[in-house]
């Protein structure tokens, strides 16, 4: 899947002053959805291509990643 890139100031112009966004992109297959973390819980994913860490299930979100192996 290409995903469709915009700058973040750019699309603030397309979004409305208030409510909730959701960054997502999506085709037949897959959906693809941008959250954000902490600098130290991306950082730690990076280094070690999992989440954990200062990162917790337990943390008010609603998207939880999976491990599509299991």
């Amino acid at each position: 899947m290409k995903l469709n890139l915009k700058k973040y100031k750019e699309q603030l112009q397309d979004w409305q002053e208030k409510g909730y966004h959701i960054m997502a992109q999506y085709d037949e297959d897959k959906i693809i959805v941008y959250q954000s973390y902490r600098k130290e819980i991306g950082n730690f994913a990076i280094k070690n291509q999992y989440f954990g860490g200062a990162f917790s299930l337990e943390r008010m979100t609603w998207i939880k990643p999976i491990n599509i192996d299991q």
